[in-house]
């Protein structure tokens, strides 16, 4: 009788395990994952995700030369737009996506390349340039030692070009804070 009860509790256990092998499983949503490639570039650029609002999600600083790829996993993204940046030594490269529906799709067609001031020193002097597109305005304030010496604003063409004459006798730390549209670009030098 004991074995009985023992084959019966055994028979009633498979039954109850190969009813539930048989329902249906709703599984999680498969991760959509989305290759970033950037070809051509350098250690030291950086690449920024930026939602809509321009908050940064997003930044990672390249660490070797040539091909770089990351994945990314972006089903946790609200619908929307969002631009992927990548900075590299003159040039920053603006490529948009949106998402939408757990979709990944990049608007190449409308990427963008926005150049950065190129500053340099000669001697005592600061030469400023910046190729503007857009033909925005260049903004710049210079520091030395902690205070404000300089304000100028270059408008014009496409090509802005200015050189700034420092004085022979003001050696020590510099500092450059220009801003063109909505972006801000420092610089950090020092005459000898």
């Amino acid at each position: 009788m004991k074995t009985i009860k023992t084959l019966l509790l055994v028979a009633i256990m498979l039954t109850m395990v190969t009813g539930y092998a048989n329902e249906n499983v709703i599984d999680a949503p498969s991760k959509a994952i989305t290759v970033l490639k950037f070809s051509n570039v350098k250690k030291g650029h950086q690449y920024t995700i930026i939602d809509n609002e321009g908050v940064t999600l997003y930044t990672e600083t390249i660490k070797r030369n040539g091909t770089f790829l990351k994945k990314f996993d972006f089903t946790a993204l609200e619908d929307g737009s969002y631009t992927v940046e990548l900075s590299k030594d003159f040039e920053i490269v603006i490529t948009p996506f949106i998402i939408q529906s757990r979709n990944v799709v990049f608007l190449d067609s409308k990427e963008k390349i926005v150049f950065k001031p190129v500053v340099r020193t000669k001697d005592n002097q600061l030469l400023i340039s910046l190729l503007s597109m857009d033909v925005e305005t260049l903004d710049i304030e210079l520091f030395y030692n902690g205070v404000s010496i300089l304000k100028d604003e270059l408008t014009g063409d496409q090509v802005l070009n200015k050189v700034y004459k420092l004085s022979d006798h003001e050696k020590g730390d510099y500092y450059l804070h220009m801003t063109s549209g909505d972006r801000v670009f420092n610089k950090s030098f020092k005459l000898f």
